[in-house]
């Protein structure tokens, strides 16, 4: 019988990091963090960055190779952008705990969400995910 392995969660471990790196950057940032919005969001609460994970391939079993989308939703286009370029920079600088690589990144792409009517910034990278032993 063969091991049996798990995909790992690499959106919970990049939602992570980033909770712990990026409020220490400049300060009056202040967004919070999720693999998930809120449905009560608005653009005056506080900026609120999501992680995503899109899936991808996998090189079985060692590895998850998923597309993680990170998008900022904030009051406005500069805001959302600027917190989005911190988070780029911080996943593209820094290793993350869980994370094997992250290569790849898109540039930044704004939208408006018309649900709630924040300003929305996303970017995505390609990550590799080492599987778990059970």
């Amino acid at each position: 019988m063969k091991p049996l392995r798990v995909p790992a969660d690499p959106a919970a471990a990049v939602k992570d990091h980033l909770a712990a790196a990026v409020p220490a950057l400049p300060p009056g940032i202040d967004p919070t963090f999720g693999v998930t919005l809120p449905g009560d969001w608005t653009p005056t609460s506080a900026p609120r960055v999501v992680v995503f994970d899109d899936t991808g391939p996998t090189v079985w079993p060692i590895a998850t190779r998923p597309l993680l989308r990170i998008t900022v939703w904030a009051s406005g286009r500069t805001r959302a952008r600027q917190i989005a370029g911190l988070c780029m920079g911080v996943l593209l600088a820094q290793q993350v705990p869980g994370v094997a690589s992250i290569r790849d990144p898109s540039s930044i792409l704004d939208a408006r969400d018309s649900h709630n009517d924040g300003v929305m910034a996303s970017f995505t990278v390609r990550v590799t995910a080492r599987t778990h032993a059970l």
